[in-house]
């Protein structure tokens, strides 16, 4: 895949063939990475707020779960930023073709 300043020089079988490599990504990052980190925080919450379990969930373990999720999230984001410009690309070369 091409850095993003460089979309508009690639053609267009090749954005498409990229933007389906990104959304595949996304989906495994999202179903493999982000979801069950935020569920696994969720988890972790739950417990660290049960009276009798309080105890055994410390401030380092909940620290380093949010951490998780949120490095998670931001290269998830990143990955919807370089579909989103792919997206954009690709749409701006199929109005070329049917605007001239």
């Amino acid at each position: 895949m091409m850095a993003d300043g460089s979309l508009d020089n690639l053609p267009l079988r090749e954005k498409l063939k990229d933007v389906e490599k990104l959304t595949r990504e996304l989906s495994d990052h999202l179903g493999r990475g982000f979801i069950p980190k935020a569920q696994s925080l969720r988890r972790l919450s739950r417990r660290a707020s049960h009276p009798d379990q309080r105890d055994s969930v410390s401030d380092v373990a909940i620290r380093e779960s949010v951490a998780g999720v949120l490095k998670s999230d931001e290269y998830a984001r990143e990955l919807c930023q370089k579909t989103r410009n792919y997206l954009l690309s690709i749409q701006a070369d199929v109005d070329g073709m049917f605007n001239t």
